[in-house]
This record gives structure tokens, sequence and C-alpha cells, in this order.
């Protein structure tokens, strides 16, 4: 085909034999759209995928990820593509992208500390309860995290707030602010912990208090 959007969608509509792929790489290899919808088909060989992966631009690197039709092996090689370059990108660019990373990708930044980009992970449409989890848990300082997570409404969910309950980096102000989700024998754990503050300590007997009422 010499029209690129019939080719295009000949190659989005359909899943086409391996012969053809190759014939279609070798008459469009400098056909930059073409390219990548060729890396997107599942029977597309690795060999060639392998060359055009670091020809892509971020924003595609990441749809290559996410399309679960094309082959398992190419997304992981694009996901490793995306990763090894994230450094060299601007702060600003690097936040667009993290908006819109797929769950896979945002494990690779689990020890991230700039407050703008946690703040992205966090808001992030594919971020889950397991990646905070291994936020939480991370043994790193976490200062900046905690000032991201305040302005989320993930400290809500149980096993998020239980796990901020045993973490000895917890400030103060989300410990305080986790007190309704955590149920009476939780509390009653971090009340009795020697080195919760006495202001939290204060805040849970309030709580309980409050709710007797």
């Amino acid at each position: 085909m010499d029209n690129e959007l019939e080719l295009l969608t000949h190659l989005y509509r359909k899943t086409l034999p391996e012969e053809e792929l190759i014939d279609i790489f070798y008459q469009n290899r400098d056909r930059y759209r073409v390219l990548l919808q060729l890396l997107q088909q599942t029977r597309f060989p690795e060999k060639h995928a392998l060359n055009i992966i670091p020809k892509l631009f971020p924003m595609d690197l990441l749809k290559v990820v996410k399309n679960k039709r094309t082959n398992a092996a190419i997304r992981k090689r694009a996901e490793l593509e995306f990763v090894n370059k994230y450094a060299k990108y601007p702060l600003g660019e690097k936040i667009s992208y993290i908006k819109v990373a797929p769950n896979s990708l945002l494990n690779y930044f689990i020890e991230e500390t700039e407050k703008s980009i946690l703040e992205a992970i966090l808001k992030n449409a594919y971020c889950t309860e397991e990646v905070l989890l291994k936020f939480v848990n991370r043994k790193t300082d976490k200062t900046s995290f905690y000032e991201a997570l305040y302005d989320t409404e993930w400290y809500k969910r149980p096993q998020v707030a239980f796990a901020i309950s045993h973490d000895a980096q917890a400030p103060i102000r989300i410990l305080v602010t986790i007190i309704p989700y955590l149920n009476f024998k939780q509390l009653e754990e971090l009340y009795k912990n020697e080195k919760t503050h006495e202001i939290v300590k204060k805040n849970i007997l309030q709580y309980l208090q409050d709710r007797k009422l």
C-alpha cells in the first residue's frame, strides 16, 4: 500500500501474519507511524522491534507498553527503554509522562523523592494500592511522599492506613489524619506503642470518646 493512512488503518484493524508484517517493514522503514503500528502487532518479529524501540518518542513508548495486543517481550523492552531514558527528561516532561504511565512502570519509581512527580504517581489512574504500600514500606526517606499523600484520598483505604500506622517515618500530621480509618484494635496498638507521639495518642483518645457520644 502506497497510501500511509490506508496502511495504518490496515495495521490497526487487523492482526496480520508475520510474513506480511515483515514485507511492510522492509517497504516502510522510513515511516515512523507505520513502524509504531508494526511494533504493536502481535506477530511482529522481536529482532526487528529491538531496532525500532530506541527511536520511539517517550509517549509512543508508553503507548506500546500499554497495548495488551503487543507482544509481551516487546512491551517489556519498550518499558526498559523508557526507564533508561527517563533521567534525561526535563521535570515538566517527566510529570506529563508519569501522569499516564501504566502500572508496571510506576513500580520503577518507588524510590522517587521529587514531590511533584510523587503527586503525579499518586493521581495516576493506573496507580494501585499495591504501589502505595510499596511506597509506605520503602526504607529510604519518605518526607516528600507523605507531603504528596496528604493531598489524596489514598490514606483513607484501610490497608494503606494500617501500613502508615506501622511506619516509623510517618509524620504526626498523617498519623492524626488516619485515625478514623483504623479499627479499634489497630488504634489500641498505635496508642500503646511507646514510639507514638503524645499528640497522636491524645487524638486517638479524643476520637474514641467522640464515637461514644
